[in-house]
């Protein structure tokens, strides 16, 4: 059974800015996959997020988000970024409460846990969605996948089962 959403967080998984909610709206796109805020931080997308997002969508995977920020400056770096419209449900609320946001991503788009993989930097978040919702894939960026390249490769391995086999 091949992956039906796939849930991202943002800061230091997505792109590689630690903390979004510290920059300073508006964004302005200055390059592929890059753009940069008021005050001149640079928020890059990880190698091969645009790729992996792309192939999602043409595979009819549904893509969300589940960040712990201010949405103001995570939607508006989305949008420079160019990817904002690649997502069915973005969730970005200001607490650590990943295992609320997914459940919500879950219940919007009438889905189980098993058909879902989630991503984050975090352990923590990781631990807490995996106890949670009991069959998701919850991988932390970074250990049990390196990059969105990888990521992208077990996508197209076509199945849910393959994220399981990601190291760890």
């Amino acid at each position: 059974m091949r992956a039906k959403l796939l849930i991202l967080d943002l800061d230091m998984t997505l792109w590689d800015c630690p903390d979004i909610s510290l920059a300073t709206p508006p964004f302005r796109r200055v390059g592929e996959g890059v753009a940069v805020d008021a005050e001149g931080t640079v928020v890059r997308l990880r190698e091969c997020v645009m790729e992996l997002l792309s192939r999602a969508k043409s595979l009819g995977v549904k893509l969300a988000v589940a960040s712990w920020n201010l949405r103001e400056p995570a939607e508006g770096a989305l949008e420079a970024l160019g990817v904002k419209e690649f997502f069915d449900v973005i969730v970005v609320e200001p607490h650590p409460r990943k295992e609320e946001m997914v459940g919500r991503i879950l219940e919007a788009l009438s889905l189980r846990p098993e058909d879902a993989v989630f991503i984050d930097d975090n352990a923590g978040m990781v631990e807490r969605v995996k106890r949670s919702h009991p069959g998701i894939v919850a991988l932390r960026f970074g250990e049990d996948i390196t990059s969105f390249c990888e990521l992208l490769e077990r996508l197209e391995e076509s199945s849910a089962e393959s994220f399981h086999g990601v190291r760890g």
